[in-house]
């Protein structure tokens, strides 16, 4: 077995287009680039004002599923090959994570050096055959191995982690408010109104930050006159700093010293302070609280703790992230997961070490998995037109 070579990671996919709207064959997408899907004839009255609280007429390529873990990180149904359990989401992970021994089920292809938030590690490239989310399926993802038991929430298991490379093709609304997870790609139509105005007049944006690779996955804080960039990632529970960056924003030994002590378990024990900011700015927003736990990682993160509660659309191909004010939510304080980064290994963040892309980064090697609708997103979000 050799390692893979860098470029692995931004491979195409041969993907299954089962039925739909979508045109029969071998589809291709590059997450930055404008996708046009040929919709079915509809007359008006037939489409419902809004889906999922978004203007119905502007989605396609729509694939829905529940969030099925109150207040915790993001967990939805899938089907890895032949087996039904769950999928955590992630931002922050690279390629499709997969639960499972190492043999007949999930062949070792090569090993691959990863980065996680704990630091470098190696781990095996693989094949998922089969992955299926709700409506939506893709055939022949590559994945990588990152345990060999399968993890379980109650009775169900956790077959893996959907990533980046599914993810990224797509407009991905995280409804923490009505549990439910949308995956979209807009139609830039006239009657359409800007994405940033889908979420409401009390949303807010911010832009979103490519990292070395492009993955546009990172966002600015700024504590005072000193910004740090954070990636999103809504599979960790509490937001995490570097020890880099906690000290480029003022947080001296000293003043962590007087922090409570805390430990996370993110492949290995991490042992840092928990420091609370009353005035933390990001995007267009000021003056939020946030609790980050500074810990000696590879990068920061901003968590669940800041995500929950909110109606949060990461607008991958238009490079922005938009969310609304958190809000009390029904039986939020219920029986929550614990987000991945603070129970089980740590995810892959990068695979292998490739030299840094020029920016802005060619549609060339924007290449990723694209999850195909095989039958019509269920419409029970839909909300009846306004007469």
């Amino acid at each position: 077995m050799g390692h893979r070579a860098p470029s692995r990671r931004l491979h195409a996919l041969v993907l299954l287009l089962m039925a739909g709207t979508c045109p029969a064959g071998v589809a291709r997408a590059a997450p930055h680039a404008r996708h046009t899907i040929p919709l079915q004839a509809q007359t008006p009255a037939s489409i419902p004002a809004m889906l999922y609280g978004l203007p119905a007429a502007c989605l396609s390529h729509v694939i829905t599923a529940p969030l099925l873990t109150n207040s915790g990180s993001p967990v939805v149904p899938a089907t890895f090959n032949d087996t039904t359990g769950l999928a955590y989401l992630s931002v922050t992970q690279d390629e499709i994570g997969v639960y499972g021994t190492v043999g007949k089920e999930f062949p070792v292809e090569s090993v691959v050096n990863i980065r996680t938030i704990a630091g470098q590690d190696t781990t095996y490239a693989t094949t998922l055959h089969t992955l299926r989310i709700s409506n939506g399926v893709a055939s022949d993802v590559p994945a990588l191995l990152i345990g060999s038991t399968l993890p379980h929430i109650g009775t169900q298991p956790v077959l893996g982690v959907i990533g980046y490379d599914v993810l990224g093709n797509y407009d991905l609304l995280l409804d923490f408010q009505q549990r439910r997870m949308v995956m979209f790609m807009p139609v830039h139509a006239p009657a359409c109104p800007p994405v940033a105005e889908w979420l409401g007049t009390d949303g807010m944006g911010m832009p979103l930050l490519p990292d070395s690779m492009g993955r546009m996955t990172g966002v600015v804080m700024q504590v005072g006159d000193q910004a740090v960039r954070m990636e999103i990632e809504p599979g960790a529970d509490i937001s995490s700093l570097s020890r880099r960056d906690a000290k480029t924003l003022g947080l001296t030994p000293a003043i962590l010293h007087e922090d409570m002590h805390v430990r996370t378990n993110a492949g290995r024990i991490l042992n840092g302070r928990r420091h609370h900011f009353d005035h933390v700015m990001l995007g267009g927003g000021r003056d939020f609280a946030l609790d980050v736990n500074v810990e000696k990682t590879s990068y920061s993160i901003l968590a669940m703790n800041f995500l929950r509660r909110r109606r949060v659309l990461l607008a991958f191909p238009q490079n922005m992230l938009f969310l609304t004010p958190q809000q009390d939510t029904p039986d939020d304080r219920g029986q929550a997961t614990h987000g991945m980064l603070s129970t089980r290994t740590a995810i892959a963040r990068m695979v292998d070490t490739p030299q840094p892309l020029p920016m802005p980064v060619p549609d060339s090697v924007k290449v990723r998995t694209l999850i195909q609708p095989d039958t019509p997103a269920p419409t029970s979000g839909a909300q009846a037109p306004a007469h």
